[in-house]
């Protein structure tokens, strides 16, 4: 088994934290950013938990063989929509397998995952539940009572404190059987879920796809923001590229991200620039015309307004380190 817990106090460290899952995180909210992470991982079960006190947008690509599950411990959804979001507020959310995903979560979203490997459900699941697991290629929301939710949160948080306690005084016997205690705890959880036990539906028939056309057309402004051809391009420039109506624009936004184009693809333009900044030795004002800002004042002011700090101090700090 292995344990890691850490704190984080820049964005892109804590992105890279999570082994074998890669992911790249743009903080959208201003101020300084703190980020927790525990992860434990068994041979064919992983539990990790990830805090953040600022709005992230998350890419991530989830892994191959594996079957994951997302259940939020604090997740505020007043601002945005589920459907548009990608994940519940209030709810279990199951990540599709060996694809790409992406979601925004406002700040302080503290969240638990469950990734088990598929091999070890085939045996334990109806053929229409894991069939129905297997071909997910987008997230899909399985709604559950507001009480089972609560219970589902309190045993992750208790399976966590019970995983950071001290050990010592146990045998190497009793380790390995408290690990394995632990590991079918977080099966069975697991199970539970997929199998309906919770809301007394099977999977193939309560869980619902998330996505909408809100979330897709953020995406895609997202990702032509940071393209070659749409790093330097406004928000006029994206919407004549792509064929959106200004309102349907901001629309998509404010369900998707719960802020306006403007200021979300300045806030990724800017994360952009802060991964230049860490990475390559080019000078600040050449990392700022790559990303559209061509005064260097204000990408320094806004800069230092999103990430608390200047530009200059990032780079510095990557030097010292």
């Amino acid at each position: 088994m292995l344990i890691q817990s850490e704190t984080f106090h820049e964005v892109n460290h804590h992105a890279r934290s999570l082994t074998c899952w890669p992911q790249e995180y743009d903080q959208l909210t201003a101020g300084r950013f703190e980020g927790y992470l525990q992860d434990v991982h068994f041979d064919s079960v992983r539990l990790f938990r990830e805090r953040m006190n600022q709005g992230v947008a998350q890419h991530t690509h989830t892994p191959a063989g594996q079957i994951a599950l997302l259940v939020p411990i604090h997740l505020d959804g007043s601002k945005t929509s589920d459907q548009a979001r990608n994940v519940l507020a209030d709810g279990i959310t199951l990540l599709p397998c060996d694809e790409d995903f992406f979601f925004v979560g406002p700040p302080d979203t503290d969240y638990s995952v469950i990734s088990l490997q598929q091999d070890q459900l085939h045996d334990l699941l109806s053929d229409e539940d894991y069939d129905t697991l297997l071909s997910a290629r987008r997230s899909h929301g399985i709604q559950v009572k507001p009480e089972w939710l609560s219970q589902v949160r309190s045993t992750l948080m208790s399976l966590l404190q019970e995983l950071n306690s001290n050990d010592e005084q146990l045998s190497e016997q009793q380790t390995a059987q408290k690990e394995k205690a632990l590991r079918d705890r977080l099966v069975l959880m697991a199970l539970d879920i997929y199998s309906g036990s919770l809301d007394s539906h099977p999977l193939h028939r309560s869980a619902r796809p998330l996505g909408n056309q809100h979330h897709y057309l953020v995406r895609r402004c997202h990702e032509y923001a940071l393209s070659d051809e749409g790093a330097t391009a406004s928000v006029l420039d994206i919407c004549k590229q792509l064929g959106i109506a200004r309102r349907t624009l901001n629309y998509s936004f404010a369900k998707v991200t719960g802020t306006s184009p403007a200021q979300y693809l300045r806030a990724v333009k800017l994360n952009a620039a802060r991964r230049q900044l860490l990475t390559s030795n080019l000078p600040v004002t050449a990392v700022a015309a790559n990303y559209g800002f061509f005064h260097t004042g204000y990408f320094s002011q806004e800069y230092r307004r999103l990430f608390g700090e200047t530009p200059t101090a990032t780079r510095a700090g990557r030097v010292k380190g």
